[in-house]
């Protein structure tokens, strides 16, 4: 219903969508206006030119507390009410409704920053508990209030839960947000301890020359509502919420190891949920970090799951906009599920970047899948457009 996005050089959904239909990569170095020494110097990813704006009068917060919250939240904050803006849900009565929220949220960068400089720590009502809920105080929202953390599925994850609030009628409104921004040199050190960042600084996403994930920044959110309170209230609709699972892999080789199983599983279960025929999906907005290990992990595990309804090969487009924006890590998954609505809107299947010849270890000719490495048009045709991102965990028939 209601949606809002701030990434880099895209400040909401037109903007997105001219980045997406332009195929830019907006990976760069620190900029200067947050400490960067210009391009060569410093860490690389796809930065927010600023995180230290932040007006506080809105949100009730007082201007002594506000440097002491973490700018993620302030953004996020912003991103929400966006949101709101877009779904017209801002002049409603909080006794009208039971809103719940939820917030992807994976780690305070900015403890790190305040300890360096010797700042007050601000921990208090500064904790990563209190983001959301600061919100649902300000709101006057009674519904669940939470903050979700699992990595990189965590904003997949809180829609999954808000979707079954829904679902039961315990809520008649979710707010989903979700935020990443990279705001300490720890975060990249650690990063590259892990040999997890790509040493050229771009997100090859099933290329053969991939060589790791690029950071990311941004905020999104969302507001979602049962289709029968949406279309009675005349709401704006950009999508329908149909089917969604959550599962975990449990044991695999080694802890970081993805299991092809598991993605089958979680895959397969969707897809029953909301029961959509595999051959009616025209585009998959893969989790497709650019590792030479996880690309065709995903890949496997799609096609085991496409397998059991259908033979056919090469009939569904797959793309990643981590090429395009970097890994926003907790936001990661719900930035990919606006940038499906936006391509449906436009009808166009954006290009997924720098790909130049697949990944060896993928053979997309005995797949159902083909990269989606140039925009093509996507008329809407005669029948509706499932069109999953098969690694978001989404449930139920809600329109938002």
């Amino acid at each position: 219903m209601g949606a809002a996005v701030r990434l880099p050089s895209a400040r909401g959904l037109a903007e997105f969508t001219a980045l997406l239909d332009e195929g830019r990569d907006t990976v760069r170095g620190l900029p200067q206006e947050r400490g960067g020494q210009g391009e060569g110097a410093g860490p690389y990813a796809s930065f927010l030119d600023r995180v230290d704006e932040f007006d506080p009068a809105p949100f009730r917060i007082s201007p002594r507390e506000a440097p002491l919250i973490d700018p993620q939240a302030r953004i996020v904050y912003e991103t929400v009410w966006e949101a709101l803006e877009d779904g017209g849900r801002t002049g409603r009565r909080a006794e009208d409704s039971t809103t719940g929220l939820w917030i992807a949220y994976s780690h305070d960068h900015y403890h790190e920053e305040r300890v360096r400089h010797g700042a007050h720590e601000g921990r208090g009502l500064g904790l990563e508990a209190m983001i959301a809920n600061r919100l649902s105080y300000l709101m006057d929202w009674h519904g669940p209030s939470a903050l979700v953390n699992t990595l990189c599925s965590s904003s997949l994850v809180a829609l999954h839960t808000a979707v079954q609030h829904l679902r039961s009628g315990d809520i008649d409104t979710a707010v989903i947000g979700a935020v990443h921004a990279a705001l300490s040199p720890e975060y990249f050190r650690s990063m590259g301890d892990l040999m997890a960042l790509s040493p050229r600084h771009r997100c090859r996403a099933f290329d053969d020359t991939a060589d790791g994930f690029v950071p990311g920044e941004g905020a999104v959110a969302v507001v979602l509502r049962r289709y029968t309170d949406a279309e009675r209230d005349g709401d704006r609709v950009r999508g329908l919420v149909k089917g969604a699972a959550v599962n975990h892999g449990g044991r695999t080789t080694r802890y970081s190891a993805p299991s092809p199983k598991a993605q089958r599983d979680v895959v397969a279960a969707a897809l029953n949920d909301a029961a959509v025929p595999p051959e009616t999906i025209d585009l998959v907005e893969a989790h497709g970090t650019g590792t030479r290990l996880g690309d065709p992990i995903e890949i496997d595990g799609l096609t085991r799951a496409w397998r059991a309804h259908t033979d056919r090969s090469q009939f569904c487009a797959i793309g990643s906009l981590k090429s395009n924006i970097g890994h926003l890590e907790p936001a990661a998954g719900l930035a990919g599920l606006v940038k499906i609505l936006l391509a449906m809107e436009s009808e166009r299947i954006p290009a997924t970047l720098h790909v130049t010849r697949p990944n060896d270890h993928i053979r997309f000719e005995g797949t159902p899948f083909h990269l989606a490495d140039r925009a093509r048009p996507w008329p809407r045709g005669e029948r509706p457009r499932p069109c999953p991102a098969c690694t978001s965990p989404r449930r139920g028939a809600e329109r938002w």
